[in-house]
Formats: structure tokens, sequence, C-alpha cells
């Protein structure tokens, strides 16, 4: 779960205009963060640079010219006549429109001299420092990450559910589990405003299953699919940590009735659902109807892999002519003999040896790893067809194989008497 970058722009800055000043007497900004131990300094500013700072604002609200913030951004802060506080400014919109472009290096340059200035509002510089610190844990940027948003929760006393659940995907992203579920759940106590955000919820579920605290991992997809019983990602986590938890047959009723409802409509959902059935005894013949019916919808693919699951479901749950009939369409489509091999072996059981014999054939002229094998069906078909010298003949061939070579040495012996 990849981090985005957050980016924050207060709009109470000082451009140093008349009317600028006016509003702010007229309307006292927000204060984010009432318990900061940092004093928040004056907004003093130079008013030369006043319309270049404007200007500045505008491109980068507009949002359509990002280099050309950046480059008036830089004129101010080559500028003799910048104060503190118009350095500040400009570093933090040059930073904030070197991630409208992408371009994270540049942008962690400008947002860590911004607060190297020190000269911001605190709403400002800790907004600042939460955007850093997302850009760090989107650049793999671990230690600097986290050191920057536990400074800013010591320095805010924040208690905005936010700053946790940053703090939480910081510790996900970097394997720290038990750090992220501690500050999910802070995230979580700390949401008294709506439902917490589902990344959140995905996040803990996740960091409970990483940690095996399974019950608890369970319990929460639990909670989350009964919320939002339509949401294919929230049933398709259930499922998954059902199965991992050796739970297979709860993972298979949610996956099923997925299914009937019409909500399975991956390739990769059916290939779940059907290989949990082949892992369950007795659950062949479920797994062959998964199979079909993802065929017939044309959701699964008519290759090779999907018609020998196809067989192989079909054949356990002795349904043996549809099994054969499955191998028959994956045995040309296969990149080796393996398929056509399996498929001489079924046919040599139920006596249909001509029909063995060739798939045999079949199955050496793609190549096998143990030819003997396809020799060995060759030659009982040619025996039950009464061609005993090409029984032998096969036999001999099949000797030459070391899989083979006892097994048919002896039925070679055998009929040789």
């Amino acid at each position: 779960m990849k981090l985005a970058a957050v980016v924050f722009l207060a709009a109470s800055l000082s451009v140093g205009t008349a009317d600028a000043a006016r509003r702010e007497k007229a309307e006292e900004p927000k204060i984010d963060y009432p318990d900061a131990t940092r004093e928040s300094p004056k907004a003093e500013n130079s008013p030369r640079l006043g319309k270049q700072i404007q200007k500045m604002f505008d491109l980068y609200n507009e949002g359509e010219d990002m280099e050309g913030a950046i480059k008036i951004a830089e004129e101010v802060l080559a500028s003799d006549r910048a104060k503190p506080y118009d350095r500040g400014v400009a570093l933090m919109i040059a930073g904030n429109a070197a991630l409208g472009v992408d371009d994270y290096g540049r942008a962690i340059s400008y947002l860590e001299r911004a607060l190297e200035e020190n000269a911001l509002p605190n709403n400002n510089h800790y907004a600042t420092m939460h955007t850093l610190a997302s850009v760090y844990a989107q650049e793999d940027k671990i230690p600097e990450a986290v050191a920057m948003i536990d400074r800013m929760i010591a320095e805010t006393k924040s208690k905005d559910p936010d700053v946790y659940g940053l703090k939480g995907g910081i510790h996900y992203n970097a394997g720290q589990y038990d750090l992220a579920i501690d500050a999910i759940k802070r995230a979580i106590e700390l949401k008294t405003d709506g439902a917490p955000e589902s990344n959140w919820l995905q996040m803990l579920m996740a960091a409970y299953n990483e940690t095996g605290r399974d019950a608890e991992a369970v319990a929460l997809a639990e909670q989350l699919q009964k919320q939002s019983p339509d949401d294919k990602r929230t049933l398709l986590n259930l499922a998954s940590l059902y199965a991992q938890t050796d739970m297979t047959d709860k993972a298979a009723a949610l996956l099923d009735d997925a299914r009937s409802r019409g909500m399975l409509t991956e390739q990769k959902d059916y290939e779940i659902l059907y290989a949990i059935y082949l892992n369950m005894d007795g659950k062949e013949a479920d797994a062959a109807k998964v199979i079909q019916e993802g065929l017939d919808k044309g959701i699964l693919k008519a290759d090779a892999k999907t018609y020998t699951f196809l067989a192989q479901s079909l054949y356990f749950s002795d349904q043996v002519d549809a099994a054969i009939a499955a191998y028959q369409k994956a045995a040309p489509l296969a990149s080796d003999g393996e398929t056509a091999l399996a498929l001489s072996q079924i046919l040599t059981n139920e006596d249909r040896n001509q029909e063995a014999k060739a798939a045999a054939q079949q199955a050496l002229s793609k190549g096998l790893k143990k030819p003997g094998e396809a020799w060995m069906v060759i030659a009982r078909s040619e025996y039950y067809m009464d061609n005993f010298e090409a029984a032998k003949v096969a036999y001999r061939e099949a000797a030459k194989d070391p899989a083979t070579r006892d097994q048919a040495q002896k039925a070679l012996a055998q009929i040789s008497r």
C-alpha cells in the first residue's frame, strides 16, 4: 500500500497587500494546532515582493504552470529584499509545485529548506511537516518519514486522526506492523466525525495478519465485509484470510455466493474459487462447475491450463467421459506432451486402446520429461489390441528410460515367453 503525497496549502498566508491585511483582521485564521509547543512566527513579509508572491500563488493554485510557480519562487529566494517569511512561503510553494510535476527529489529539498527557514506560521509549518513525511514515505525514506511524523506529533500534541493514519501507513510500508497497528488504532479512536478511512482498516487487517494475530484480522475483515457486502475487494480479502487460516469451507461459501451474485468478473476470481475447491475433499465436482461456468462466460481463457484443471476436476469426480473430452481440448494447446500423456493413461484405463496409443504418440512428439511412460502406454495398447510384436518394440523403447526400465523389462520378459 503506497502512500500518496499529501499537499497542503493554507489560504491564510499574507502577501503584503492592504487588502490582504484587511482580510486577516476581518477573518482570524483557524488554528489547526492549538497545542503546539512552537510559538507561531508573525507573518512579516516584504511589501515590494507582494506582487511576485501573489503571482506565484496564482500560478500554483491554477495548476497549469507549476514550473512557472517554481521560477518565481526562485526569484523571491534570490532577492535581497526577501525576509525569512518570504523565503519560507517561496520554499513551501516551490515544494508543493514540484510535487505537482512528480519531482519528488526537488520537492523534498524545497520542503526541508522551508522547515529550516522556521518562518512559516504554525498552520503552514506543520502542514509542511505532514507533507514532507508523506513524500519521504513515497520515496522509501522510512527513517526520515518516521522521524518527521513523530516530531510533528511531539511538537503539536496532535489529535488529528489523519496524522496517525499517515504514521500507521509509514510503519506499515516499512514492515513495522506492531507500530502500524498502534498508530492506526489511535487514528480510528480519534476519528469521531464519521467512519474510519477504509484504507486504515485494510492496513490494520493486513498488519494483524502479518503479525500472526489471525483472529483479530478475521474479525475485522468480517466486520468490513458485513458493512460493505457488495465491495469486491473487501470480500476477496476476507476469503483470502479464511483460506490462510484453514477455514477453506468459509472461503468457498463466501466466494461461491459472490459468484452467484455476479461479483466474480475476472479470471483470477474464478481461479481462486476453483483452486479452493480442488484443495477440499470431495469438492472436485464444484470445481468443475466453476471452471465450466468461467469458460462459458468467457472469463476463463480456453487454454491448456484451464482445460487441464477442468479435466482433473471431472476425472476425480468420476465424470470420466467428460474428463477425457476436456483433456482432448487441453492436449493440443499444451506447450509439452505431459497433458497428452495424462490423457493417454486415462484412455488406457478405459480400454480405448487405439485412442490411448494416438495420445501417447502425440505426447512423445511434443516432448516429455519421462518418455518411457508414453512408450509404456503404447506397449500396453498394442498388447491389448493383440499387436504383440509392436508391443515388444514399444517396451524396448520404454526400457531405454531409467524411469520405466525395470517395469518395461519385466513386461517384455512376460510377453516373450
